[in-house]
């Protein structure tokens, strides 16, 4: 049978035991399945006893990273048959941390929420991005616990839509009331144009717009200095074009770059810098997995390399 594992993540005092707890009370949640709970951080709130014995948990206490190892795992999925397994884990571990195969065989991950504290958002995204970075990157479903009127202008200012383009996110006020966050991230570029010039500052935008909506610039011609990369068997004519991004901070630096086709890509040498011009198509590529944008190059002018080499989210 296959045992179900939630994460939830966070840095202390962030609402963790809180939020768990109003899952364990939700009857479309929770209806009386052995339930184990490994707590691997204790702040000041504390679980209601009466309602883990209600809801049938257990609570097993893990203090230090290294305890959460594939012996502690399997001898708890031996002792106490859980039929689900919640995991409070600690915020200043990251879920990279955990050793592979270290879960007994049909215990599998469905699902990572990481809980907010709005108040203390901005201070920490500043202070701990090497923390709040991944733990917002990898997960499901982000939680801004204690939102004031000044929540939404700051996910929007850190660009956590940007950061998480998949996971769901949730403001929740002191009242009560919940919402979901929405943003629009499409890139404001004039299409009805011959060729759409991709400015460095529209560049970041205009990636993860394409990436997410290829079909909305398939059959657009598009130009924008870029770096030029090949990969080991990507394919004698195909090679990838891009800029490193950054989003919000240093740690989140990355290179984005779109497929693209050409019959001198084998010539291209790493990291030199073109201005490039192709109409963007959408295929199946392996590298994507799936389908997404395939550039076909109709021009390669040698370019060179600008004073600051790093685009950023505006």
């Amino acid at each position: 049978m296959e045992i179900p594992v939630y994460f939830f993540t966070g840095f202390l005092e962030s609402g963790k035991t809180t939020f768990i707890e109003s899952i364990l009370r939700d009857p479309n949640f929770c209806e009386g399945e052995r339930t184990l709970i490994l707590l691997c951080e204790q702040g000041e709130a504390e679980f209601d006893y009466s309602l883990l014995m209600d809801t049938n948990c257990v609570v097993v206490a893990v203090e230090e990273l290294e305890d959460f190892n594939r012996i502690l795992l399997h001898e708890c999925n031996r002792k106490y048959k859980p039929e689900r397994v919640i995991v409070e884990w600690n915020g200043m571990w990251k879920l990279s941390d955990i050793p592979q195969n270290a879960f007994p065989k049909n215990w599998m991950v469905y699902q990572t929420v990481t809980t907010v504290d709005a108040r203390t958002f901005d201070n920490y995204f500043q202070n701990m991005g090497g923390f709040m970075f991944p733990m917002l990157q990898m997960t499901d479903m982000i939680v801004f616990n204690r939102a004031e009127d000044t929540t939404k202008d700051l996910i929007q200012k850190r660009r956590v839509r940007m950061i998480n383009r998949r996971a769901d996110i949730f403001v929740d006020y002191p009242d009560g009331r919940s919402e979901v966050y929405q943003e629009s991230l499409e890139a404001n570029l004039d299409l009805s144009a011959d060729v759409v010039e991709v400015s460095e500052a529209d560049y970041a935008m205009w990636y993860f717009d394409v990436m997410e909506h290829p079909e909305k610039y398939a059959g657009h011609t598009v130009r924008f200095l870029c770096q030029v990369y090949r990969p080991n068997g990507m394919g004698k004519n195909n090679f990838a074009a891009g800029r490193f991004v950054m989003t919000c901070c240093a740690e989140d630096i990355a290179f984005c770059a779109v497929v693209c086709k050409h019959a001198s890509a084998a010539k291209l040498v790493d990291r030199d810098w073109y201005w490039l011009t192709a109409e963007v198509r959408k295929e199946f590529f392996p590298e994507y997995q799936g389908e997404g944008p395939v550039l076909y190059v109709s021009s390669l002018e040698p370019a060179q390399k600008p004073d600051d080499d790093i685009c950023y989210v505006k």
